[in-house]
């Protein structure tokens, strides 16, 4: 990032209560965050507020399967899962939340090959604040 041409503004921060004025940002990044954000809805709110109209959310995250035979196990195991995971949730289906909010421009949902089913269903787009 030091290198980078590219103005990077790289904050860690709770993504429930962002501390940025309205409208700061051409882009947004998420990356394996909103699985254990306690309020997720809320911090999809956050991003869609500090974003510039017309501006991007870059996401890839892991959350809900489209096969309901593994959904059933992933319903059954967050709750074990948010308890050693950190908050995480194997459940939330990342494509409504972040749909509720932004118009999804590109979307690719997939099992990352490296990680059992239950945990390696990943959504992976951009989407796109109306203008």
């Amino acid at each position: 990032i030091d290198e980078s041409e590219i103005n990077v503004d790289f904050r860690v921060l709770n993504g429930e209560n962002l501390p940025m004025a309205d409208h700061s940002f051409d882009s947004v990044v998420s990356t394996w965050t909103l699985c254990s954000i306690t309020k997720v809805n809320q911090a999809i709110e956050e991003i869609y507020r500090v974003l510039k109209p017309g501006g991007k959310f870059f996401f890839i995250e892991h959350g809900m399967s489209d096969e309901s035979k593994v959904q059933v196990w992933q319903n059954r195991l967050t709750p074990v899962q948010k308890i050693i995971g950190d908050g995480c949730h194997l459940n939330r289906n990342i494509k409504q939340l972040v749909e509720k909010h932004f118009e999804i421009l590109t979307l690719e949902e997939f099992y990352e090959p490296k990680f059992p089913k239950i945990m390696g269903y990943m959504y992976k787009g951009v989407a796109q604040k109306s203008c």
